[in-house]
């Protein structure tokens, strides 16, 4: 065979009609895709920079209006306030004022102290509000233990607080104060109650001049026995030394001073649950002698094993 008839692997033919340098036409699938995309058209290659440069130049443009008509001013200071008012005004006309407050975890706490401690009102710039300031305006509250603060832009403040627990009522000068566990005053007993607060119903009584400062050893002795916590009714700081406590049976607890009046309260829980002396006819237990509880009866009072002797003493023959 002739050389010249061998096939050339480089050789593309050509269709009827169709020029030399002509591309043969895609297949079937690859012309349904073409013309799919031919009807998505792309972003202009002008649209992304402009864009970026549309972010930088109108915040660039507000302070510098802001700066030309605070240039006469007499001092840098004023020069500088008068184009920070400028640029604040600026932003609220661009919608960035306060609209709306969230508040968290408020229990206790009035919406109006809240609001009378923020300082700010509907249509105040959001960005001119002092976030550090408020929130320690927030802490002063006497309810308030911590409190966060943010921005929401445009125009909303989330606020989160973290209030303090009611632990007790302290009776004072012939006034019923609420205090926590640190023996801080939180709100006045008598105006909580009036508001229908039931909460204060259930917090026991200290009483004393210094009883605050003493509670919290107090509870914390009260929490590690909790069969006697719930029937504390009132706690009286005697002698700014010692604490007597009134149960709601009406027994009184003379508690020992310093360090040995969380073993009493053990002691005393011990005794309760092995011979429910609690239940007995007695009116106090003296337990200030760390060895010995002294048990005070009323004058009608009976022990256990007193019927059996009042009986042998009875003449023979008599009847009850």
């Amino acid at each position: 065979m002739s050389a010249r008839l061998m096939a050339n692997p480089q050789f593309r033919p050509t269709l009827a009609g169709q020029g030399r340098d002509e591309m043969p036409r895609p297949p079937r699938a690859m012309a349904a895709s073409a013309r799919k995309g031919n009807r998505r058209r792309a972003m202009p290659r002008w649209a992304k920079p402009a864009f970026k440069a549309a972010l930088i130049g109108v915040p660039t443009l507000v302070l510098l209006v802001s700066a030309l008509t605070a240039w006469k001013r007499p001092s840098l200071a004023e020069t500088l306030a008068a184009a920070q008012e400028g640029l604040l005004e600026s932003t609220s006309s661009l919608g960035f004022v306060l609209d709306e407050v969230l508040v968290v975890g408020r229990n206790e706490t009035e919406r109006s102290t809240v609001m009378d401690s923020l300082g700010i009102v509907r249509g105040d710039s959001i960005l001119a509000f002092d976030l550090a300031e408020a929130k320690a305006r927030l802490e002063e509250l006497p309810w308030v233990s911590s409190a966060s603060i943010e921005r929401r832009l445009p125009g909303t403040l989330y606020i989160r607080l973290t209030e303090r627990q009611p632990m007790a009522i302290w009776q004072h000068d012939r006034q019923f104060t609420v205090i926590d566990r640190a023996g801080r005053p939180l709100a006045d007993a008598v105006e909580l109650a009036r508001r229908g607060n039931q909460r204060i119903e259930t917090l026991p009584q200290v009483i004393g001049t210094n009883a605050p400062q003493q509670v919290q050893a107090l509870l914390e002795a009260l929490d590690k026995v909790p069969s006697i916590r719930p029937r504390v009714t009132s706690a009286n700081w005697i002698s700014d030394r010692r604490w007597n406590l009134q149960l709601d049976n009406g027994v009184t607890v003379k508690l020992p001073e310093g360090t040995g009046m969380p073993m009493a309260l053990r002691q005393l829980a011990e005794m309760n649950s092995k011979g429910k002396v609690l239940d007995r006819d007695i009116v106090a237990i003296d337990l200030r002698q760390p060895d010995r509880a002294i048990l005070q009866t009323s004058a009608t009072a009976q022990l256990p094993g007193m019927e059996d002797e009042a009986a042998k003493k009875k003449p023979p023959g008599k009847k009850t």
